[in-house]
């Protein structure tokens, strides 16, 4: 019985989620030049259809789990017994953590391609509820996790296996001996962030230059080339490993990336790139690239904060033991798990490991608010004096100087072991180089906008703009 429900939630999941992106990708994409909201509601079907699918998907699965024979006779050697409270949780919590989930997404593709909304009262109505849909959703979430947080087995599944016993979810602090084949969530959470930096990225460009997909080959460039990076920097610093074979770099399978590495191999990857382009494109050559360069790279703490929640299925990156009830405060099932250790010894019931973890993505999550709607905008300085405080393209410094500080602040918090280098100081010493790195670039856009300023100085878009109008001066005189 726990089989089918298994395939029949897998059909369903998959299903709302592929005919929810139909609608946006064929339905609306092809009206989007004449879209109102009247026509959303002629076609609302196209999205309630498939948010009805996704939910009986996620409700069956959890019936999947709990109908499961190996769950059932590991709850019943544990004495557990599900509680009304829980249940509860799970109906009420999944149900919502759906409908602010779909309703999210919804707004999301809604702007995606709508340049602008010219009624203010919809533009704001929009808005708000796309904010309300993030908290809502993150809440819902968290109370659906609290209602299953004491019926799971931990550590959490951290790898999706293809074996002999079929489609499983297991843990394994490496790779799984019994499967064919497996997917490790790190990853799925890796390239999940790397899709949504695409999309963030994508659609503010569409509001600036009306075009999708003018970074979207700059992506498929710069993200292998960041993981190439982030390999790399692992292995620099903690070459006393690999020096005595190193063949063993190659073996990304085993684990070891360092994402100040990924982050740094990336962003230069895909500014040589865009440079490049632009030389042999006229179509980037009217791009503003320091504003592009303020668009992108910021947005990679979003996608480093996601990857942060892989390392917490890995239970590694963590501190070390602290008391429990100094972290009440965080959900159960997180809680759970932080007694577990990838390298470290299973710790008491009253301790766990500190969920630094959880504390980056926090912290990745707020700089990025704090650099994209702060610094950006110089805290509001801009909209009183109407006038651009802001140097283009001096954000690629604020944000190594961020995650530099985030980095230097919590790795000698981190598990003895998790810190790279033959003493351990190669992660604190690269954070510090960071953060001077980043200042200094945002020293030179400053004074390279203080001289733009004063006509002394021209960016190359700005140049090739002025050649064009005079161009076009001459053509029109003749």
């Amino acid at each position: 019985m726990s089989l089918a429900f298994t395939i029949i939630a897998t059909i369903l999941i998959i299903g709302g989620v592929a005919s929810y992106a139909y609608f946006f990708m064929k339905k609306f994409y092809d009206f989007k030049d004449d879209f109102d909201l009247k026509y959303l509601k002629s076609h609302i079907l196209y999205l309630v259809i498939p948010g009805i699918a996704l939910l009986l998907g996620f409700y069956l699965a959890q019936v999947a789990y709990f109908t499961n024979g190996g769950i059932i006779e590991y709850l019943t050697s544990k004495s557990i017994i599900i509680s009304s409270l829980d249940i509860f949780y799970i109906i009420f919590g999944t149900l919502f953590f759906i409908v602010f989930l779909w309703s999210f997404f919804t707004i999301l593709f809604i702007r995606m391609y709508l340049k602008k909304i010219e009624d203010k009262k919809a533009s704001l109505i929009i808005r708000v509820t796309q904010y309300v849909s993030v908290i809502g959703a993150i809440g819902f979430f968290f109370m659906m996790m609290q209602g299953n947080a004491g019926y799971l087995i931990y550590p959490l599944a951290n790898q999706i296996c293809f074996g002999s016993k079929g489609i499983t979810l297991e843990y394994h602090s490496g790779k799984s001996s019994e499967a064919f084949f497996s997917i490790a969530l790190y990853a799925i959470f890796i390239i999940s962030g790397a899709c949504l930096v695409l999309y963030i990225c994508d659609y503010k460009l569409f509001k600036v230059y009306g075009q999708n997909g003018l970074i979207t080959v700059v992506f498929f460039i710069a993200f292998p080339c960041g993981i190439i990076g982030a390999r790399a920097w692992y292995v620099i610093g903690e070459w006393a490993t690999y020096a005595s074979d190193p063949i063993k770099m190659f073996a990304i399978w085993d684990g070891g990336l360092a994402i100040m590495g990924g982050a740094v191999f990336g962003i230069i990857t895909g500014i040589v790139y865009l440079i490049i382009v632009r030389i042999k494109s006229s179509r980037y050559k009217v791009i503003d690239y320091l504003l592009l360069i303020d668009i992108v790279v910021p947005t990679i703490l979003v996608a480093q904060g996601i990857g942060r929640i892989g390392n917490f299925f890995n239970c590694e990156v963590h501190g070390n033991a602290s008391d429990i009830a100094n972290w009440m405060w965080i959900p159960t099932f997180i809680r759970n798990n932080m007694h577990y250790s990838s390298i470290g010894p299973t710790l008491p019931a009253n301790q766990i490991y500190v969920p630094l973890f959880f504390i980056e993505a926090l912290i990745n999550f707020t700089g990025y608010f704090f650099i994209e709607y702060g610094i950006m905008n110089l805290f509001g300085l801009k909209q009183v004096k109407g006038k651009d405080y802001h140097a283009n393209g001096s954000l690629v410094g604020w944000y190594l100087a961020w995650y530099g500080a985030t980095r230097a602040i919590l790795e000698p918090l981190r598990y003895y072991a998790y810190n790279m280098g033959d003493d351990g100081n190669w992660s604190i010493v690269s954070s510090y180089a960071m953060i001077g790195i980043g200042l200094f670039i945002v020293a030179i856009f400053v004074v390279l906008k203080i001289l733009n300023s004063k006509g002394k100085f021209k960016y190359p878009w700005q140049k090739y703009v002025e050649l064009h109008q005079n161009d076009n001066v001459i053509e029109d005189a003749k």
